[in-house]
């Protein structure tokens, strides 16, 4: 079949090779130009993770976002107002005080703080956030300011099988344990026997005891204040064991974005600060918190 049956003369037919030449760098061209406007999807999502440091969003913004979740006495929140007080909230109004900044309060989910805090919702926790080895890798702390009895155990009013810490390591019993807090770490790297139940605690950290209060568990195991502040509540109905002997105790501190080094370091700065001039001990007395809790400033 010839070329003319294609409409294309021996002339044009010639012309073909420079012409292909001249339609390839032209879309060469358009390529490039579309590569250097479009990102690659790898660099669009870094790019919208970044989130700056506490430190640039004050300079920026000149304002200090924390997050609480209420625990007592170190967050408190009015059921009235919504005002927070406590401790914690004492020691981020002394230093959003002598940054000359405004303190703004988020309510923080406790099974989402994490991701919430990554994020940029919150630029630092207030709440006391225990410091265990896998938090290690999702969180920037800063140096303890408070140091909790935990592994302390609720039971049932009447129980009597359990006379310390190694005996709830037991088969056919029920332990209760906040999912991804502390006190999960604990019994599941000490005990192997009995079953573990991990509970998600929402906004209401004292949702584990529950557990025992309803039958689905022998006991509850959690830190101190809150194992405290539960039988405070239902004292005819549930005790705490080894509140006077705890078998371990856990550093806390504030919380920040694992990426805000410098923002962790500036807080703990803030901290030693408050301790030298006494500012710590006179809140720790204010809201009455044991010396064993703030051990490490003494």
């Amino acid at each position: 079949m010839s070329s003319e049956n294609f409409g294309l003369s021996k002339t044009n037919v010639g012309k073909l090779p420079a012409l292909a030449i001249i339609l390839g760098v032209l879309a060469l061209l358009v390529a490039i130009m579309a590569y250097n406007r479009e990102p690659a999807p790898q660099n669009k999502v870094a790019a919208s993770s970044a989130v700056p440091g506490v430190l640039d969003r004050i300079e920026q913004s000149g304002e200090l976002h924390a997050g609480y979740g209420v625990y007592p006495p170190y967050t408190q929140e009015d059921p009235n107002t919504n005002e927070v007080s406590g401790f914690s909230v004492e020691i981020m109004q002394q230093i959003a005080k002598q940054l000359n900044v405004k303190l703004v309060w988020h309510r923080l989910n406790w099974n989402t703080m994490a991701a919430d805090l990554k994020r940029g919702e919150f630029d630092v926790i207030a709440d006391p956030i225990f410091q265990t080895i896998p938090r290690g890798r999702e969180f920037a702390f800063t140096e303890p300011y408070a140091y909790f009895p935990y592994g302390i155990a609720v039971v049932n009013k009447n129980e009597t099988r359990f006379p310390n810490f190694e005996s709830l390591d037991t088969e056919g019993i029920t332990i209760a344990v906040g999912k991804g807090w502390a006190s999960e770490t604990l019994i599941k790297s000490r005990f192997t026997k009995p079953d573990i139940q991990s509970v998600l605690t929402s906004t209401d950290l004292l949702q584990v005891f529950n557990e025992v209060l309803s039958g689905r568990a022998d006991a509850a195991v959690a830190d101190g204040g809150d194992a405290s502040r539960f039988v405070k509540e239902h004292p005819d109905k549930v005790k705490a064991l080894w509140l006077d002997s705890p078998p371990a105790f856990v550093p806390a501190g504030f919380a920040l974005r694992f990426s805000d080094k410098d923002g962790a370091e500036f807080f703990t700065v803030a901290l030693r600060n408050l301790k030298s001039t006494g500012m710590l001990e006179t809140l720790a007395q204010k809201y009455d918190i044991p010396a064993v809790r703030i051990k490490g400033f003494q």
